[in-house]
């Protein structure tokens, strides 16, 4: 942790702690992030990187994951939908790029069927007449 911040603003260590820290809370999986404008240009590659070897380093500590320790970070690509897609995966995952090629064609669907769920809520929201978050207003 002190080489990190050693190594990061200070303004993005202490995002990524923040980060790290309300995983943990609420049990580590799967997280997904709404950020403002100044929190998103803190959140870069580099960033989503520490944060998924931290992830990967914490998790070997649960009994049972301490294979997770060995985990590396694969580049899985741009989907049509999702874009700069990355996971911690074994390494023998993170050498098969089918199988990471298939991480990301999951991925994308799942942000693909997210947009369009948006899409739907936004236009029931509108025919109710409550604001929505593509409203100008």
């Amino acid at each position: 942790m002190d080489t990190l911040r050693a190594r990061m603003p200070k303004e993005q260590f202490d995002l990524l702690m923040e980060v790290i820290r309300m995983w943990a809370e609420h049990g580590g999986g799967t997280i997904r992030l709404s950020l403002d404008g100044p929190e998103k240009e803190l959140f870069t590659q580099a960033m989503q990187q520490e944060l998924l070897n931290l992830m990967g380093l914490i998790g070997a500590l649960e009994p049972g994951h301490e294979d997770r320790a060995d985990h590396v970070v694969a580049q899985l690509g741009d989907g049509e939908h999702a874009k700069g897609a990355m996971s911690l995966v074994p390494p023998d995952v993170a050498a098969d790029p089918e199988r990471l090629r298939a991480m990301r064609d999951r991925l994308d669907a799942q942000q693909r069927q997210r947009a369009l769920d948006q899409r739907e809520v936004e236009n029931i929201a509108r025919a109710s007449g409550m604001p929505t978050t593509t409203d100008d207003s």
